[in-house]
């Protein structure tokens, strides 16, 4: 074939894929990368997929929602139910990549405990900062120290 005879084109939305799988790296997690708009049928094609890769107790699969743009948020009880089995049954399960409106998605669909079980968020975001420790030799300004004490 001659290269150019064919023009390329972007994929259409229909034909884009809902999911990837990457291959873990030196025994590092599996991660399945997400894609578009998840209707309920792609959502429960996800939790299976998830179910037969990750049958292993000592695999961690990641699921990368960072270019998800959408889920249908009547297959988020089912979906998050199937991946808190997975953890007890098999493989550990943990999102990444969630934006604001998809854990308000998961929260609207009454997931949101499940979502902050299952979602790994780092150091930082984890851990609330420390205060600085109270400097005493300071002065703090005290707006009452200048008036007079009456006594009666």
């Amino acid at each position: 074939m001659i290269a150019g005879a064919v023009p390329s084109r972007r994929a259409l939305p229909f034909e884009r894929p809902s999911m990837q799988w990457e291959a873990p790296r030196g025994g590092g997690a599996l991660t399945v990368r997400l894609f578009g708009r998840l209707n309920a049928r792609e959502v429960g094609r996800i939790a299976e997929a998830i179910a037969e890769r990750g049958c292993a107790p000592r695999d961690l699969v990641v699921v990368d929602f960072e270019q998800v743009e959408h889920v249908d948020y009547r297959a988020l009880p089912d979906f998050a139910r199937a991946m808190l089995s997975q953890t007890s049954r098999g493989a550990d399960v943990m999102f990444a990549g969630l934006s604001r409106y998809l854990r308000d998605l998961f929260d609207i669909a009454g997931q949101g405990p499940t979502l902050r079980r299952l979602e790994w968020q780092p150091v930082e975001e984890a851990v609330p900062p420390r205060r600085a420790p109270l400097q005493l030799d300071t002065e703090i300004a005290n707006p009452g120290r200048g008036r007079r004490l009456f006594t009666l």
